[in-house]
C-alpha cells in the first residue's frame, strides 16, 4: 500500500482477545451505483392543488414548486427564492402560487412561471379562486386581493388581522379566516364584514362542500362548522394543529395537520384516517378527483391512490441503513423516517416513534435495535418493534451489537450505553466527545469514533483513549479485524490501523466522508455529490451515482453496497 505517512501510536496496556483472523478476501466487482429511490426536495411544502388525477402542484419554501404529471413529481423552473405559501389551480394553464413579501406567481400554458405585478409587498398566506380571472389572496395585516381582468387590487377589510385562509361558494359567498379565531365573509354590500366566531384559536384553513357545509380547523385540533348561517365548534378527535382542509363531495371532508394526522368527516363526525410510512407534519391537502394528496415537512407527499394513505415521496434524511442476508434491508432517518425493500423497490413503513433516527443494527431480520433522538432505542423481535428504557435521554448515534447478543450504543458528550442482556447501562468513557460511530470485532474490542479525531477503544470493561494522526471529525469505523480497522471523517479523512501502528491515505476528496466498509479486498467510502470512493490497496476511484445527494450511512448485501443519505435516497452498487 502506498500511503502518505506512518505513525506508530501506542495501544492500550491490557490483553485483548486472540485476533480475528483475516477472511478470505477477493476483489470486489462494484463499478456503478444506480438510484433505488430518492425524493425531489427536502424543503417544507405548504400548499397544494389539482385539477385532475394526473395534474396536481405542491409549492413550499426556496421558491420550490413540484407538478404532478400521473406519474412522477417534477421540480419546475420558478423565478423567485420566495417562500410559496399558497397554490391554486383554475385549470391545467393557470396555476396561481402565493407567497412572501408579496410574491405571486402565475403558471403559463407552455409550464413557466412568471411573477406578476401586486399592489403589496405584504407576505400572502393563501390564495383560491373561481376561475382564471377571478382570484383572491390574503395575508398578514388584513390583506386581501382580488384579480380581475384588469389586474390586481386590494380590498377594504374590517380588522387588520393576519388571514390564513381564503374559500367562497361564489364570487359573492367569500369566507376568510385568520388569528386569534377571526372569520370574515365577503360579500353583502360589496365589501368584507367581521363575524362571530366561537373560537380564539387561530384558524389556519378553509373549505366548503358546496353544499351548505364550511369547515375551518386550526390550533390545537380546532374544528368549526357552518352550517344554517351560523358558526359552531364541533369535537375534534385529536389535538394537535390542523393546518388544511379540502372537500371533494357534499358531506365529505378531509384535514391535515401536524403528525402526519389525516381526519376524514363529514363536517360534524369526524375520525383519524389511518396513514403508513412517515408521519411528518402535514400543511395541505387537496383531491384531484378520486385521488387525493397530503404535503408537508422534507418533501414529504401522501396519498391514497391505492386506497391507502401512504407517501409517494420525502426527502428527509436517511441516515443508517441495516441490510441482513436473511431477510430485507431497512433505512432509518429524519422524523422517524423508514424504508424497506420489498422485492426490488424500497417501500415507507412506520417505525413507532416521531425521533429521528440514526443508526440500526442486527445479527439478522429478526433481530434489529434502531437508535435515535431523545435516548430513542426500539428493538425489534421479528413481529414488533417495542421501545426500551434509555439510561440516556440525549441523541444516541450509532448502535453495534456482537455476536454473543451484547450490544453498544454511542452518542452524544461521550455517552455509550451497554446492553447487560437485560438492560442498558451507561458506561464511563472518560471523553466529552459527540461520538458518531460505533463497531467492534467482538465484545472485548469496540472501537468508537468521534470529533476532534477521537477513537476510543472498549476491551470489554473499560474504554480507552486511542491517540491518531488527525484532529479531523471522524465519523464512521469498520474493520475486518483488530489488525484491519479503517476510520473515515471530514475533509476526506481516512486512515488505517494494521494492529501496530496508524497509516494516513491521501484523501480522494475534500468533503466529508460519512461512512466506510469493505467489500472483498477493496474498502469503500461515500459522502457528498451521491459518490461512493473505492481503495483497491493502491489508489482511490470515485464512483458516483448521478445523484448529487449526500450520502450518510450503508451497508453491504450479498457483496453490493446500499448508501443512503439527503432526499430519503438509496442508492445501490453493482
Amino acid at each position: 500500500m502506498h500511503f502518505r505517512s506512518l505513525l506508530p501510536i501506542v495501544l492500550f496496556a491490557g490483553c485483548l482477545a486472540d485476533p480475528i483472523a483475516d477472511s478470505a478476501l477477493v476483489p470486489s466487482t462494484i463499478t456503478s451505483l444506480s438510484v433505488a429511490r430518492s425524493g425531489r426536495t427536502n424543503v417544507t411544502l405548504l400548499a397544494a392543488t389539482a385539477v385532475a388525477p394526473d395534474r396536481a402542484w405542491a409549492a413550499g419554501q426556496a421558491g420550490v414548486i413540484l407538478g404532478w404529471n400521473g406519474s412522477d413529481w417534477r421540480v419546475e423552473t420558478t423565478p423567485t427564492q420566495e417562500t410559496v405559501t399558497g397554490i391554486w389551480a383554475a385549470d391545467a394553464s393557470n396555476v396561481f402560487a402565493a407567497g412572501t413579501t408579496g410574491m405571486l406567481l402565475k403558471r403559463n400554458v407552455d409550464g413557466s412561471w412568471a411573477a406578476e405585478s401586486l399592489p403589496t409587498s405584504n407576505t400572502l398566506l393563501d390564495i383560491w379562486g373561481i376561475d382564471a380571472t377571478r382570484v383572491w389572496a390574503v395575508g398578514v395585516s388584513g390583506t386581501i386581493l382580488r384579480r380581475s381582468a384588469t389586474g390586481w387590487s386590494a380590498m377594504a377589510v374590517p380588522v387588520p388581522a393576519e388571514l390564513w385562509g381564503i374559500w367562497g361558494q361564489s364570487e359573492n359567498a367569500l369566507v376568510a379566516v385568520g388569528q386569534n379565531g377571526v372569520i370574515l365573509e365577503c360579500c353583502d354590500g360589496g365589501g368584507w364584514r367581521s363575524v362571530a366566531s366561537p373560537t380564539s384559536n387561530g384558524l389556519f384553513a378553509i373549505a366548503g362542500d358546496g353544499a351548505g357545509r364550511i369547515v375551518a380547523v386550526g390550533t390545537g385540533g380546532t374544528i368549526l362548522l357552518r352550517q344554517n348561517g351560523s358558526w359552531r365548534t364541533v369535537t375534534s378527535p385529536t389535538s394537535v394543529n390542523l393546518f388544511a382542509v379540502s372537500s371533494d363531495a357534499a358531506g365529505r371532508f378531509l384535514v391535515a395537520g401536524d403528525g402526519g394526522r389525516i381526519l376524514s368527516g363529514d363536517g360534524t363526525n369526524w375520525s383519524i384516517v389511518p396513514t403508513s410510512g412517515v408521519h411528518e407534519n402535514l400543511r395541505a391537502i387537496v383531491n384531484g378527483g378520486p385521488r387525493h394528496f397530503a404535503v408537508g415537512w422534507f418533501g414529504t407527499i401522501l396519498d391514497d391512490a391505492n386506497g391507502n394513505w401512504g407517501a409517494s415521496l420525502d426527502g428527509g434524511v436517511l441516515y443508517d441503513v441495516h441490510a441482513p442476508a436473511d431477510g430485507p434491508p431497512i433505512a432509518v432517518g429524519q422524523g422517524g423516517l423508514a424504508y424497506q425493500r420489498i422485492g426490488a423497490s424500497w417501500q415507507s413503513i412506520a417505525l413507532p416513534t416521531t425521533a429521528s433516527l440514526y443508526g440500526i443494527t442486527g445479527p439478522s431480520a429478526r433481530a434489529r435495535l434502531v437508535v435515535g433522538d431523545s435516548g430513542t432505542i426500539l428493538r425489534f423481535d421479528g413481529a414488533t418493534w417495542q421501545r426500551e428504557a434509555s439510561p440516556y435521554n440525549g441523541l444516541l448515534r450509532s448502535v453495534w451489537w456482537s455476536a454473543d447478543n451484547r450490544a453498544m450504543i454511542v452518542g452524544n458528550e461521550g455517552n455509550a450505553l451497554a446492553w447487560n442482556g437485560a438492560a442498558w447501562a451507561a458506561t464511563t468513557t472518560n471523553s466529552k466527545a459527540f461520538l458518531r460511530h460505533v463497531w467492534g470485532t467482538e465484545w472485548a474490542d469496540v472501537w468508537a469514533v468521534g470529533d476532534s479525531g477521537t477513537v476510543l477503544r472498549y476491551d470489554g470493561s473499560q474504554w480507552h483513549k486511542l491517540a491518531t494522526p488527525t484532529n479531523r471529525l471522524l465519523r464512521g469505523v469498520w474493520g475486518r479485524s483488530p489488525r484491519d480497522v479503517w476510520v473515515v471523517g471530514d475533509s476526506g479523512t481516512a486512515i488505517h490501523w494494521d494492529g501496530r501502528a496508524w497509516a494516513t491515505l491521501s484523501p480522494p476528496t475534500q468533503d466529508a466522508l460519512r461512512a466506510v466498509r469493505g467489500i472483498g479486498s477493496d474498502i469503500y467510502a461515500v459522502g457528498a455529490n451521491g459518490t461512493a470512493y473505492k481503495w483497491n490497496g493502491e489508489t482511490w476511484t470515485a464512483i458516483a451515482s448521478g445523484l448529487p445527494v449526500l450520502l450518510v450511512g450503508m451497508d453491504v448485501l450479498n457483496g453490493n453496497l446500499i448508501a443512503v443519505g439527503d432526499l430519503a435516497a438509496i442508492v445501490e452498487g453493482h
